[in-house]
């Protein structure tokens, strides 16, 4: 048996599944009952979504959240702005990491040479580049209605969020949700980020802080892919290059649209308020996975760069999904097998609390957390996972190994979704196939890594591929992709 990958045939697969002799087409295929249950396909707001994604009801994700139980989040206080306050080895770790990166390209380790230290710091928006919470003086285009003498688009929240989506699709979008500014939304907002205020105009202060409305606004979560072949060559350096040419990616997105919603009339206001996979999560894009930091796209698994733009142009709404994602999570648990810091959950249930053998809690201060109550979720350790991702120059290698994160090279993978989405008793098989194919990053454990000597060796092939313009690896051309 080859030790490079499975040499189970695609029938094999099928028949070990109880498939054999159903067409992929078969499996992935709705069955309408009568032409009105047939041509109910979604609205302009909303293209349908493939039969197997279930929406539901606005505010209600997979996840479970005790709406009451969430409050504002101070982002200084996360392990990503502040990990000093949580690990004790984290000063250490940063004296570790400068070594490490002179030691490593001067041995010309894979992943770690000087040209992908420089493909990491020179990808992303030109230098002095803007993405500004709202467009002041120049920033306005020259043709506004105001400026034409016209009245503004007017359209109907439906009509609207189809021109929307047609826009930002055009201008490089690949995911788009419509998430009502609701009271409960209002508590994602970082409390250190923006203030809510009772103003129907978003703007700056005079401290150089952003101001939001308590209502009014639509929040549009935007995803833009991250190349997945560069994820198969973590950890790297130049995996931390392949998320900032996703953000350079999402910010030119972002801009168009901001400029496109103030030249017809509207509010256009750029820029995350607060953490990202719940808005995604709500606006239907994807489900919270076992990793808290990123959600799950059923097209582009966790490999995406997120961001925010809002505004006051009536938009119909888009629903959370249910595509079995979350649910498979409790079985699978794969990330956490190949995390070296040992810091994803190995649980197969979530909590509403915290396990007590996992400290999220300040060093110095018990009331200061790096996580907001009133979620059930699976908790990992944040601050190790940081100190990690820091010290090799870029870790995700949970992210590449994600079942979910993988290119529909075969119609099975398809076939595979459909059935995850709605018969989840065949989730150990999957999540254990997916291991016996070979997929991910499995070389990788407790323990193992660059700084005891395991480096991947597709850091180096990867330069030699001939990379698709702007790391476009195909998932948007699949068939449900949205």
């Amino acid at each position: 048996m080859s030790v490079f990958h499975s040499t189970m045939s695609r029938r094999s697969f099928m028949k070990t599944l109880g498939l054999a002799g159903v067409g992929a087409a078969a499996l992935t295929a709705p069955v309408f009952h009568d032409l009105d249950e047939m041509t109910a396909s979604g609205d302009m707001a909303n293209p349908k979504k493939p039969w197997w994604i279930k929406e539901r009801d606005l505010e209600n994700p997979t996840v479970e959240i005790d709406w009451t139980l969430v409050k504002r989040f101070d982002s200084t206080k996360s392990t990503q702005s502040n990990n000093a306050l949580y690990d004790p080895n984290w000063a250490q770790a940063l004296i570790d990491q400068k070594a490490a990166k002179k030691k490593w390209i001067t041995e010309n380790q894979p992943g770690y040479t000087l040209k992908d230290f420089a493909f990491r710091n020179n990808v992303g928006l030109p230098i002095g580049a803007l993405n500004p919470w709202v467009l002041t003086g120049t920033q306005i285009p020259a043709d506004t209605p105001a400026s034409l003498g016209v009245p503004k688009y007017t359209g109907t929240p439906e009509e609207n969020a189809r021109m929307l989506r047609t826009a930002l699709r055009t201008f490089g979008a690949y995911q788009i949700g419509y998430v009502p500014q609701t009271a409960n939304t209002n508590k994602l907002a970082y409390s250190n980020g923006v203030i809510i205020e009772d103003t129907q105009t978003a703007y700056i202060n005079a401290a150089s802080k952003n101001v939001m409305p308590s209502g009014g606004l639509t929040h549009i979560p935007i995803m833009y892919p991250e190349m997945l072949t560069a994820y198969y060559a973590a950890p790297s350096p130049l995996i931390r290059g392949i998320h900032e040419q996703g953000n350079r990616g999402n910010g030119q997105v972002r801009s168009s649209g901001q400029r496109f919603l103030v030249a017809i009339g509207y509010q256009g206001v750029n820029g995350s308020i607060g953490p990202m996979p719940p808005f995604m999560a709500l606006g239907g894009e994807s489900e919270q996975g076992r990793i808290g930091g990123q959600s799950i796209s059923p097209t582009y698994g966790m490999t995406q760069t997120q961001n925010l733009l809002s505004t006051d142009l009536p938009l119909a709404p888009t629903h959370p999904i249910d595509a079995g994602i979350w649910k498979f999570c409790w079985t699978c648990a794969n990330c956490s097998k190949v995390c070296p810091s040992s810091s994803n959950s190995t649980e197969h249930e979530p909590t509403w609390d915290p396990p007590a053998t996992l400290n999220v809690r300040s060093l110095t201060d018990p009331n200061i957390i790096y996580s907001i109550p009133g979620k059930k979720v699976f908790w990992n350790n944040m601050a190790t996972c940081k100190t990690y991702q820091d010290m090799v120059w870029g870790c995700n290698i949970c992210m590449g190994n994600c079942v979910f994160s993988h290119l529909e090279t075969a119609a099975v993978h398809l076939a595979v979704k459909a059935t995850l989405g709605t018969t989840p008793v065949f989730n150990t098989f999957f999540k254990d196939m997916d291991q016996v194919m070979g997929y991910g990053l499995q070389q990788f454990s407790a323990g193992v890594g660059p700084p005891t000597g395991t480096f991947n060796p597709k850091g180096v092939d990867w330069w030699k591929t001939e990379t698709p313009p702007h790391g476009e690896d195909g998932r948007s051309r699949e068939l449900h992709a949205q």
